[in-house]
Formats: C-alpha cells, structure tokens, sequence
C-alpha cells in the first residue's frame, strides 16, 4: 500500500512529480532581430526610391513622401529594438546568469543600434524639408543609405552573438 508508485505524481505514498524546469526560448528574440533587419531594409528600400524620385523633375515631389516613410521604418526598427531589449532580458533572467556574457554583449549592440537608428530617422525627416528640390537631396540621401548598410552589419552581428547566446540557453535551460 504504501509502497513506491510507478506513476509520478500519482496517489499519496508513490513518489512526487519530477520538478518542472522551463526551457529558455530564444524564439522572440530572434522574431524582434528578424523584425529589425525587415525594418531596416524596408527603410533602405524607401530611400533609393526617394532618391530616384528626387533626380527626377516629373517624380521630385514625391522624394520628401518617401523620405518620411523611410523615417516611419527607421523609427520602426528602433521600436523593434526595444521589443529585442525585452525579449534578450526574458531570455536572460531566464538562464539565471549562466550566459551574462552573451546577454551583455547583445545588449550592448542593441542599444548601439537604437542610437544609429535613431540618427537615421532625425536624418530622414531633415532631408524630407528640403527633398522637393530636384537633386539637392541626392548626397544626404546616398549617405544615409550608406549609414543603414553599415547598420544592417550591425544587426548582423547581433544575429552572430545571438547564436551565441541561443547556444548557451540551450545548454543552461
């Protein structure tokens, strides 16, 4: 009767249920990453377009329309950004400080691109004043190109830590 049970967490006697350990999901982590990169090519994307439509004088005014919708996805991404910022520390708290340094890490190249993202988006909604001029805008246009691509290196090396970091959960949790 009062014996072993050989189902757990059966009737009073058999032995207790196995304690429950909660897997450390990566999963919306790497959503938000996958959300910023969308974002930023998106914003990319919009700006070609803009510049396109700014060379030209039959499309010029439709280049500061484009320019405030590049705004709109670089202000996307840096909310994008946030969410990850939430996300990395769920996942860590998670891993109870088995993996502080991939978590600093990535945190560290998050906040560095809601900085850049910010400046983008500031960017973009300056040139958007003065992009109905046809070509004046061409130069900042092509230079905030440039500085999304070297944006875009960055959330691709926070794809590079956050298989790290995923590593890690997986070994912790």
């Amino acid at each position: 009767m009062g014996g072993p049970n050989p189902v757990p967490g059966g009737p009073p006697g058999g032995p207790p249920p196995p304690p429950l350990v909660p897997r450390c999901d990566p999963g919306p982590l790497r959503n938000w990453l996958l959300a910023i990169s969308a974002a930023i090519l998106a914003s990319v994307a919009t700006i070609v377009g803009a510049a396109i439509a700014n060379g030209s004088y039959w499309y010029v005014y439709l280049a500061p329309i484009g320019m405030l919708v590049a705004a709109g996805f670089a202000g996307v991404a840096l909310l994008f950004c946030g969410f990850a910022l939430n996300a990395l520390d769920a996942l860590c708290t998670c891993t109870r400080g088995r993996c502080k340094g991939q978590c600093d890490n990535l945190s560290i190249v998050l906040n560095g691109a809601r900085v850049v993202l910010g400046i983008q988006a500031t960017a973009c909604l300056a040139v958007a004043a003065y992009a109905w001029i046809p070509g004046t805008a061409q130069p900042a246009m092509w230079a905030i190109i440039a500085a999304l691509f070297i944006e875009a290196i960055l959330v691709i090396s926070a794809v590079a830590l956050f298989a790290a970091l995923a590593d890690c959960a997986a070994k912790s949790g």
